[in-house]
């Protein structure tokens, strides 16, 4: 809640130090000593130590299952979809999925839902079901059993994400709107985990907007409050989109060192953005375009949909092409694939 990591894993690392000098006698229950153990795995996540926060998530849900904590499974097999989307495997994230949901939907835990739903909203972003996950986003801010504050913003998150996502004018400044109330709330109580996260959202809703400027405020602002607890995953979990603003902050010699940390965290798929080869920001107006070339429309149907000529059609396809360094649009619609670009 509060974001801080580095209290909290040194809380988690005693209650450890506790558990292994009192477990033979058998006074602490099963489902504690789970928790402790996955407590610590999402935090080793957090920090990008995937190999031991998966020691930490297998010992704790050893543990969960053998003391039936049936909240504390739930969160095992969250995390557990996380090192799997984190290493590649979108099957077996959409697994670990599945098995969150059967236990979520014969347990009511109203307090998970809008973390149950940041998960769902990723692994669809990673099959490419972005329709499912912006109708699902919409849905999700409709429901009415949350218990809490965090769970509520939990839910808006998830919903700027999809806004953002989704890319058009009227989306993005509806997540803008809702990041910016989020912002404030969480700055004003102190929660800088929610603090952080808004403001990268910030900026990449910024970003898709073309402007440039504000976003690099609102991205720097991110930065500086994550450095000093060592965020890693909040920011490569967000995608390429986010490491092009990373790019931007390695040339601007914003926190270098951590920038470079977080740039390395990226995987290899992402190598482009090691390279320096990242395209300008597209306008909205170009951004819908692209995703009516990679929808197979003709220039004149384009321009009928966005109520515009066929010539300025061709400018944007133009100007598209040279931003992302192509030639046709088959080669636009695969290198906007790469770069996480289509909506």
């Amino acid at each position: 809640q509060q974001g801080r990591l580095r209290a909290s894993a040194t809380l988690w690392r005693k209650a450890l130090v506790v558990i292994e000098e009192r477990e033979f006698r058998g006074t602490l229950p099963l489902p504690l000593i789970g928790w402790v153990y996955l407590r610590m795995g999402e935090i080793l996540y957090e920090w990008n130590e995937l190999e031991k926060a998966a020691d930490y998530l297998s010992e704790g849900l050893e543990r969960s299952k053998l003391g039936g904590d049936v909240r504390a499974m739930i969160a095992g097999h969250l995390l557990d979809g996380r090192l799997k989307l984190a290493s590649g495997d979108i099957l077996q994230a959409a697994e670990c999925l599945e098995q969150a949901g059967v236990l979520a939907e014969n347990a009511p835990f109203p307090d998970w839902i809008g973390r149950f739903g940041r998960f769902q909203l990723e692994v669809w972003l990673a099959q490419d079901k972005l329709r499912s996950a912006g109708d699902w986003a919409e849905a999700l801010l409709q429901d009415n059993r949350f218990e809490g504050q965090l769970e509520r913003e939990a839910a808006q998150l998830t919903m700027a994400r999809a806004l953002i996502v989704r890319g058009d004018i009227t989306s993005l400044e509806r997540a803008r709107t809702s990041l910016k109330r989020l912002v404030e709330a969480a700055q004003g109580e102190g929660r800088t985990g929610v603090q952080i996260e808004a403001l990268a959202l910030q900026a990449l809703a910024d970003w898709k907007r073309g402007e440039r400027p504000g976003a690099m405020i609102h991205f720097e602002n991110a930065l500086r409050l994550a450095e000093p607890e060592g965020y890693v995953r909040l920011f490569v979990d967000l995608g390429l989109p986010l490491a092009r603003l990373l790019q931007e902050a390695h040339v601007r010699g914003i926190l270098p060192e951590y920038v470079e940390v977080l740039l390395e965290a990226f995987s290899t798929d992402l190598s482009t953005v090691r390279e320096g080869a990242l395209p300008e920001p597209l306008t909205p107006r170009e951004q819908e375009t692209l995703n009516l070339i990679a929808a197979g429309l003709t220039n004149q149907e384009i321009a009928e949909q966005l109520v515009v000529s066929p010539e300025t059609v061709k400018k944007h396809a133009a100007s598209i092409y040279n931003k992302l360094g192509v030639r046709s649009r088959t080669q636009a619609t695969a290198r906007a694939r790469e770069l996480g670009l289509l909506n």
